[in-house]
């Protein structure tokens, strides 16, 4: 890679690694939700500026994006309200304050990582540039694949699944073989790699994971995407439109 971004020296002790990547995601996750009530610079746009030059592609309209933080907020007013009475009938001792915290935090952490995950998804894009295309998903995720290493790229088709079946039967997929690269929408395009896949890479709390034959992930605009990434492929190996 000659633009800035390289794939992570291998972990000695993963487990720690991991944690790591865990505690370094947690602190931006309040620290986007601080910096977006306060309306104050956004740690999202700095780490997507971070990601490079290139065509940008969202991926925030999916309808789970869309309707996760109005329904997190008004379950977290009723849920909480209605738990904090039974704990405050049900519990006596003085375990019953210590149990009015844990629910008071857990209650702000949800509403917390729902705000910060919706401002991430918003500002943190797919990318395709001169040297690789450049998956996000929010802080945590992150997969780097030259156009050397993609052997075809379809839209999915999730209207064409039958009953009892969903978009992997439809492409013809074991879950097994196929790395999902997606918050909580259903992924809209299927990116198949070559056999060598040399050079791509895909790291999850900073830890490099291995990358299955095919990765999945959700975009706004499949086809856009899907039509830019063909246009960067070789032409002995872009799909056939």
């Amino acid at each position: 890679m000659t633009d800035g971004l390289s794939p992570p020296a291998p972990a000695r002790f993963p487990g720690a690694t991991w944690m790591q990547g865990a505690w370094r995601a947690q602190r931006w996750m309040w620290s986007e939700a601080w910096c977006k009530w306060w309306r104050r610079p956004l740690p999202s746009v700095d780490y997507a500026r971070g990601l490079g030059d290139g065509q940008r592609f969202e991926s925030h309209r999916g309808s789970w994006m869309g309707v996760l933080v109005p329904m997190v907020v008004f379950s977290q007013f009723v849920d909480v309200l209605v738990a904090q009475g039974v704990i405050h009938i049900a519990v006596v001792g003085p375990a019953r304050p210590w149990l009015h915290a844990a629910l008071l935090f857990v209650s702000l952490w949800t509403v917390v990582w729902a705000v910060s995950l919706r401002s991430a998804m918003r500002h943190v894009d797919h990318r395709l540039g001169a040297h690789a295309l450049t998956l996000a998903v929010g802080f945590k995720q992150l997969c780097r694949i030259p156009p050397a290493a993609i052997a075809d790229v379809q839209v999915i088709n999730h209207r064409a699944a039958r009953q009892g079946e969903d978009w992997l039967d439809v492409h013809q997929l074991k879950k097994r073989d196929v790395t999902l690269l997606t918050a909580f929408d259903q992924p809209t395009l299927l990116i198949a790699l070559t056999q060598a896949a040399s050079g791509a890479w895909w790291t999850r709390n900073g830890v490099q994971r291995p990358l299955k034959r095919w990765v999945a992930v959700h975009v706004d605009q499949p086809a856009v995407m899907r039509a830019a990434v063909a246009a960067a492929m070789s032409p002995s190996a872009a799909p056939q439109p």
